[in-house]
């Protein structure tokens, strides 16, 4: 029974950090589109539940801050999950998580893997 319990375990670090990893991809397909055309932006709530269609209004800055951690990403207050991440940031409008064990991990697999097949920058 309690390896089952950390299979599941594990299972639901998994999930949370790829829905998350995809929330984020749409986000900076937002943020690449705006350009530097605004200071501040609405994304998408960026938490580990795949049917959450809320918003988040974020200053740009502060939004790119953020993308810096590969672990970390901007979710809607209320919509944190104890059990795969740790509230770093707590701002009114959003919350700043970072992805803890095996969804941590994989948040950085993904991130490593996406500026991969985007190339070098300049």
């Amino acid at each position: 029974m309690e390896f089952e319990n950390l299979a599941s375990q594990h299972e639901r670090e998994i999930r949370a950090a790829r829905n998350q990893s995809l929330f984020r991809a749409v986000n900076e397909q937002i943020v690449d589109l705006t350009g530097g055309a605004t200071d501040t932006f609405v994304i998408a709530c960026e938490c580990a539940d795949t049917t959450c269609i809320e918003t988040v209004e974020i200053d740009r800055d502060a939004y790119l801050a953020v993308r810096r951690e590969p672990r970390r990403f901007v979710v809607r207050p209320g919509h944190i999950y104890p059990e795969v991440e740790n509230v770093v940031a707590d701002f009114s409008a959003y919350v700043v998580v970072e992805k803890v064990a095996a969804a941590g991990e994989l948040a950085e697999q993904l991130e490593l893997a996406e500026q991969l097949e985007q190339g070098p920058t300049e």
